[in-house]
């Protein structure tokens, strides 16, 4: 089954910190003005309904799940940005149409070139893998004292 279409900007990112923190679903900046203005008003009179986001953390990936009632799979796109976050968009342009947008910001441990996407039904599954932190990765091994107990 085909798959959204990925696109990625270049960007450097440092390594050097890892801030575990969660993902965060951004808010809808209506005062976006790296859209024409006339693109924004378009966009916003449509809005999808009863579509939904949730993140999951889990120890080596994030699942995003977003449920896009009469959305197809050709209808579709993720995109990053500063390899950070995250951009998905939906539209349609059947039925009075509809456009779904949201926008999620990830820590430094998240490998958003190695985002994988699949669609069924109106249920879109991202899969973004997490790095293994440095810090965790250079911790000394913990070892047990060998010989009699007390």
């Amino acid at each position: 089954m085909p798959t959204p279409s990925i696109a990625s900007s270049s960007s450097t990112a440092s390594a050097a910190s890892f801030p575990l923190e969660p993902p965060v679903i951004l808010p809808e900046d209506d005062e976006d003005t790296s859209r024409p203005s006339c693109s924004r008003a378009f966009l916003n009179s449509t809005p999808a309904r009863d579509s939904t986001i949730e993140v999951h953390t889990l120890q080596h990936e994030y699942q995003l799940h977003v449920r896009l009632p009469g959305f197809t799979w050709d209808g579709i796109t993720l995109a990053t940005k500063r390899r950070r976050v995250l951009h998905v968009v939906a539209d349609r342009w059947d039925n009075g149409g509809g456009h779904f947008e949201r926008r999620v910001a990830f820590g430094v441990d998240a490998d958003l070139s190695q985002v994988k996407a699949e669609f069924h039904s109106d249920l879109l599954r991202i899969t973004v893998p997490r790095r293994l932190s440095p810090v965790v990765a250079l911790q000394p091994a913990r070892y047990a004292p060998i010989g009699r107990s007390s």
